[in-house]
């Protein structure tokens, strides 16, 4: 009777031996995976029976072995989840719960050169379809705010803004969540320069037809040139330099925010001495008109005169199919005897292309009423002088009866 009982007593003593394992799930951060480690009182377990079980769909769920480390490595999960791991050893079980971080939810925002700005959502580097992207803008205004869904490709595509914003862009999906806070940029118009020859060499830096202020412009030579060295365009945008004392090829630089602009233009001592001889052709001509006697409206005639003589302007310029016919005009040689005989021989009168009815045809004699009027009353003039000069002279040739006697009007009747 007392052994029975002695081994009816043993019998829960074996049973509470064999209930229970140890089970410990490790998630490493930088590759995602999960590590299930079965263990009886702190020994592995080899060949333990491992069942896993995700609240969401997971890649990882399925019956294992552990192995002779007495683990099992489960896969990362798509989507952040809950995960439930029990593990048998014979009798013995055990089990857990554990939160499994899903591969890396992310969004991307770039900017193009053309100004275009594509958003890609992405889940541990695969493109997530009909994901949210909402975007804000947390200054200025930009016509692209609002919601969109994600493409096949994980992608939506936004117009580059009007001005320079600051744009904020959040893409969701499931559980999971993304925000990238970027500076788009307005599109900008491509830095412009342009370098001519006149009097002197003038620069001029634009963008999008404004002039550009404070860029900074650097000049070099390849020969002896004044105007090589570093400057700063004003308000217009411009840099004036002086006119070459020798034919040579500059190259300009120009650099405004960011952008570098450059030209290589050859400038010529030629094209200098035409103008300094235009100029004193010019002279020429306003000095025989003064010498001339005419005090008509000069506009014209100078105009014609400028059209017709400027080297600047080519033989078949439209406009200068009568310039051959100024070459007899007044001041055309450099001489200022020569402007001096031409007055002369017009006998104080305007010069010849100013008298109308001459050299002119009906349409120019029309334009030039004015000129024309005022030509007129001063060829009456100088000829009533002319008058008097002669009668003056038949005055003192006449005897001293015939004269007057100085009360009267100075002319015997």
């Amino acid at each position: 009777m007392l052994a029975l009982l002695l081994v009816t007593a043993t019998f829960p003593a074996a049973a509470s031996a064999a209930t229970t394992v140890g089970v410990a799930v490790d998630q490493d951060d930088a590759t995602g995976e999960a590590v299930v480690l079965v263990t009886d009182n702190g020994t592995a377990v080899e060949n333990a029976t491992v069942n896993v079980t995700g609240e969401l769909a997971y890649a990882g769920a399925g019956t294992y072995r552990t192995d002779a480390n007495g683990t099992v490595t489960l896969p990362e999960p798509a989507e952040t989840q809950n995960v439930t791991v029990v593990a048998a050893d014979g009798d013995a079980t055990g089990e857990t719960t554990v939160r499994l971080v899903g591969a890396e939810f992310s969004v991307d925002v770039t900017q193009a050169d053309d100004g275009a700005v594509t958003v890609d959502v992405s889940r541990a580097g695969a493109a997530v379809e009909n994901a949210t992207v909402e975007v804000t803008v947390e200054n200025g205004s930009y016509a692209a705010a609002g919601n969109y869904t994600t493409d096949g490709n994980g992608t939506v595509e936004l117009a580059a803004p009007a001005e320079n914003v600051t744009a904020t862009v959040t893409a969701s999906e499931a559980d999971d969540a993304a925000t990238e806070t970027v500076t788009l940029l307005a599109l900008s118009a491509p830095l412009d320069l342009t370098v001519e020859q006149a009097a002197g060499v003038e620069i001029d830096v634009s963008r999008g037809g404004e002039a550009v202020e404070n860029a900074t412009v650097n000049v070099t030579s390849d020969g002896n040139y004044s105007g090589t060295g570093t400057f700063e365009t004003g308000a217009d945008g411009t840099v004036s330099l002086a006119a070459p004392t020798e034919n040579v090829s500059i190259t300009v630089s120009a650099t405004a925010d960011g952008d570098t602009v450059s030209e290589t233009v050859e400038l010529t001592t030629e094209f200098v001495g035409e103008q300094r001889n235009f100029g004193q052709a010019v002279r020429a001509f306003l000095d025989a008109l003064r010498t001339a006697g005419f005090n008509g409206p000069p506009g014209r005639i100078i105009s014609d005169f400028a059209t017709a003589n400027n080297p600047g302007n080519a033989d078949d310029a439209p406009g200068r199919s009568d310039a051959s016919d100024q070459s007899d005009a007044p001041g055309r040689s450099d001489a200022r005897g020569q402007a001096k005989k031409d007055a002369a021989d017009d006998k104080r009168g305007p010069p010849e292309h100013a008298k109308s009815g001459q050299d002119g045809d009906d349409s120019d004699a029309s334009k030039d009423d004015r000129v024309e009027n005022d030509a007129d009353e001063e060829d009456s003039e100088d000829a009533d002088a002319d008058d008097g000069d002669d009668e003056s002279e038949d005055d003192e040739k006449r005897p001293s009866s015939d004269r007057g006697n100085g009360n009267g009007n100075g002319r015997n009747k």
